[in-house]
């Protein structure tokens, strides 16, 4: 008889979906929804943290783009490249995915695929992750006194405010992989327009800790997992867990949840944190900068903990509160 495993495996590579009805789940209204990015009406119309960063990004002036222009091919190309361009453009690009989608349905309009393989086919669209970044630029563009104070060094500051902001997107991703209308839509349409995709332990992790904790202390220390994880190489330790509780202000009888947090947030891929990031501060003339804040320990001077718990809790609500 199948293990579970193995029936899970099977209903994600080999049992088909009806194509048509995956697109029909996609046609519902939803307000500031991107048409042609496939699952994107679906998420914002079931997904709550994944539609308020949509509602703030167009609240602060930013505006999607699938027009085939110069920025839009730059990040098609090398997304790499475009970020500082979406910033200052307030423009941010995205793939028509849905229209390629129905046009095969117009093909074939019986056709089922496998979940797994439409996730893996079909291009992904990372509007959402784009959108956090442009969020946590104007957030902290709004508080520039206080992050001036924190980091007067300019290029200090703009690897500071990069490490935040990637730090955002990868809470306000990680926090919305756990919302669940349907599964099946979910764990198509969200890993479609997003970096992080469900998971099951993920979930189970975020669901406990947000009853224990409460919404806001969870944010915070995912946020500030996040943060840690970005600047490190190797696996938390007892100084990294220790910065985290501290930051956030946990108890005693909080710490455990929190250091499983932490653990989940340094599950990052590690070729990004390893690479990527590196890469991106070496090309933009910041890589000196970058190795600097890495070494730092950040989170263990008392101002930067109270300015981060600041932050966190601006960027708690950006996020919906939830």
């Amino acid at each position: 008889m199948p293990t579970a495993m193995t029936k899970q495996q099977y209903a994600w590579n080999g049992l088909g979906v009806p194509l048509a009805w995956l697109a029909g789940l996609d046609n519902g209204p939803a307000p500031n929804a991107l048409p042609g990015a496939f699952g994107d009406s679906y998420l914002c119309g079931h997904n709550p943290i994944y539609a308020a960063i949509r509602n703030a990004a167009l609240r602060l002036g930013y505006r999607f783009s699938a027009e085939d222009t110069p920025l839009w091919r730059d990040y098609q190309s090398l997304s790499l490249i475009a970020l500082h361009r979406i910033l200052s453009a307030k423009i941010i690009p995205y793939f028509d995915t849905s229209m390629s989608f129905r046009r095969l349905i117009d093909m074939s309009p019986g056709a089922h695929l496998p979940p797994g393989f439409i996730v893996r086919q079909l291009k992904k669209n990372y509007a959402f992750h784009e959108s956090a970044h442009c969020v946590a630029h104007s957030v902290m563009r709004g508080i520039g006194a206080e992050l001036c104070a924190i980091a007067p060094s300019e290029p200090d500051r703009a690897v500071l405010e990069a490490i935040l902001a990637e730090s955002f997107a990868n809470t306000v991703e990680a926090l919305g992989s756990s919302f669940q209308h349907m599964p099946v839509a979910d764990n198509v349409f969200y890993p479609l327009n997003s970096y992080s995709s469900p998971n099951r332990g993920r979930t189970d992790l975020l669901k406990t800790a947000g009853a224990s904790l409460g919404a806001e202390l969870r944010f915070a220390l995912v946020f500030f997992s996040y943060f840690e994880a970005n600047l490190a190489t190797e696996l938390p330790t007892d100084s990294v867990y220790g910065r985290i509780t501290e930051a956030a202000g946990c108890n005693a009888a909080q710490v455990g949840l929190a250091r499983e947090i932490t653990d989940s947030g340094f599950k990052l891929n590690p070729l990004f944190r390893e690479n990527t990031t590196p890469v991106y501060f070496e090309l933009i003339g910041l890589q000196r900068e970058y190795r600097d804040l890495a070494s730092a320990d950040w989170l263990s001077r008392a101002d930067n903990r109270s300015f981060v718990r600041a932050l966190s809790r601006i960027f708690w609500g950006v996020a919906g509160n939830i």
